[in-house]
């Protein structure tokens, strides 16, 4: 059963996080500061996710491929200012540096 109410108040947490943004913007516009924030919180959550991976993935630095993927994606999205392209290029970078070594 407690199971159950772990599921259930994860769920509901989930839901009143996501809610939040919509029921502040419905009556006017987000301030100024609330509108940088969302914007740069998906570059901040990949970062945060992704970076301890790069640099120490398994609590030893890399000296892989790894660390020049992300110095790759990291020019491509200041370049094209494009995540997607950027994460597509460090991806096709470690794959190819991968097979060359």
């Amino acid at each position: 059963m407690s199971i159950w109410l772990a599921i259930g108040g994860a769920g509901l947490a989930t839901y009143l996080v996501r809610l939040a943004p919509l029921v502040m913007t419905l009556r006017r516009p987000a301030p100024a500061a609330v509108t940088r924030y969302l914007d740069a919180l998906p570059i901040a959550i990949i970062a945060a996710l992704t970076g301890p991976a790069i640099v120490l993935p398994n609590g030893v630095p890399t000296m892989g491929p790894e660390p020049v993927g992300a110095i790759v994606a990291l020019v491509i999205v200041r370049w094209r200012r494009n995540l997607l392209a950027g994460v597509l290029g460090g991806v096709v970078a470690v794959a190819l540096l991968r097979l060359a070594l």
